[in-house]
């Protein structure tokens, strides 16, 4: 289990759409927020790695049921020949420590949620880079998601189901097709044999970026 002893506050904050320095009782507040979050979170993940074939109905991961359509993917997985499948979370017990905080003050509900979205970011960077220790021959993509470009989000299922998500982590899907629990993150990694050329990346190639909350703000997610 990867340990995550501190919450990225800058990255926290931003999330929240806090553009200017925080003042002593913000500071007080998020001492607070990050202590029950670090308390509350189990952070862990899963993968596995597969071969892939580019076909006309889309990026088929070989040996799975999954294929990832859409051109966007197609064209950020270009020279590669295989893909990590990752899936990471907080846990349960964070949505719960979300909910608690939200039920006792707005704005500590607002922190600490977005404090696990940082913490959820930090996970992912941690994953990948352990991760990464065991191909140093290849040359990785960066992470990209269900919902990113047109990268349909409905293929959250076969993803979380590919990766035996339910049984490993506990992560399954809401009626509307949202992963459970909520601070879970699913994303694709290229691996190539060759250096790849640098490509569009976060709100360049965001399927809500006309509509992202974070952009009206100002700041974005990543």
């Amino acid at each position: 289990m990867i340990s995550l002893p501190a919450v990225d506050r800058s990255q926290g904050f931003r999330y929240m759409g806090l553009h200017s320095k925080p003042d002593a009782q913000m500071l007080r507040l998020a001492d607070i927020c990050e202590k029950r979050l670090l308390s509350a979170a189990l952070p862990r993940y899963t993968y596995q790695v597969c071969p892939i074939e580019f076909t006309t109905q889309g990026v088929v991961c070989t040996g799975t049921a999954l294929t990832l359509t859409g051109d966007d993917i197609a064209a950020h997985l270009h020279g590669c020949g295989r893909v990590i499948l990752l899936c990471v979370t907080l846990s349960a017990a964070v949505d719960t420590a979300i909910r608690a905080a939200a039920a006792q003050d707005v704005l500590a509900g607002m922190m600490t949620d977005a404090f696990a979205s940082a913490l959820t970011e930090q996970l992912c960077d941690a994953a990948e880079q352990e991760i990464l220790t065991h191909f140093p021959d290849e040359f990785p993509t960066w992470r990209f998601s269900p919902g990113y470009g047109d990268l349909p989000l409905a293929l959250q299922g076969d993803f979380l189901r590919t990766l035996g998500a339910e049984k490993r982590l506990g992560v399954t899907l809401s009626a509307g097709g949202l992963c459970i629990p909520t601070k879970t993150v699913t994303a694709v990694i290229g691996l190539s044999g060759m250096p790849l050329p640098k490509g569009k990346k976060g709100c360049a190639v965001c399927r809500l970026q006309a509509t992202c909350p974070y952009r009206a703000k100002g700041v974005h997610c990543k």
